[in-house]
């Protein structure tokens, strides 16, 4: 009997060997794009990565915005995050805290092969280009955050209130 492999939300249900904490950055620019970044499977995903040994959740995604995407921003407010978890195919858990970034960067300077492509978009293209729905729903709240505070204007979409889901898998990582 052939088994048949579950949609990629059934999958972040399998259980994990361990969870391992990493960092992430939904970064915002002064024109109010968003920077997205293209994994070599073709899904296009935010910055993210692991969290060094002595590393702060907040230096970890700085760290690793300007690793993956060659851009230097800054976090807006550290009290405020935004957590996603999943399990990655080596079934290790992944629990991801995110932070709102701000940069003064209109293009990203692609450092590492497993990101061979990346840049700005306007929210609405940016919704539509994400891979995952929970980092569809990630930046719902995000921007909701960024018009708050007068970092983007409020013309683009509207989110629910509700958190972000904390399931699937942004990629790589």
């Amino acid at each position: 009997m052939t088994r048949r492999r579950g949609p990629r939300s059934a999958r972040a249900q399998r259980s994990a060997r361990r969870v391992i904490e990493g960092a992430g950055g939904v970064v915002v620019n002064d024109a109010g794009d968003v920077l997205l970044i293209r994994h070599r499977n073709g899904s296009w995903v935010f910055p993210k990565g692991h969290i060094e040994p002595g590393e702060s959740k907040v230096d970890a995604a700085v760290r690793e915005v300007e690793e993956e995407a060659g851009v230097q921003a800054s976090v807006v407010d550290p009290r405020q995050t935004w957590q996603t978890a999943y399990v990655n195919p080596r079934r290790e858990g992944r629990r991801i805290t995110w932070y709102l970034l701000r940069t003064n960067a209109d293009e990203a300077v692609m450092r590492e092969p497993i990101f061979p492509s990346g840049g700005f978009f306007a929210p609405p293209e940016a919704l539509a280009m994400l891979a995952f729905e929970e980092d569809r729903t990630l930046l719902r709240h995000v921007l909701r955050a960024a018009r708050r505070l007068g970092l983007v204007d409020g013309s683009g979409p509207q989110e629910a209130d509700a958190a972000p889901a904390a399931v699937g898998d942004p990629g790589g990582a």
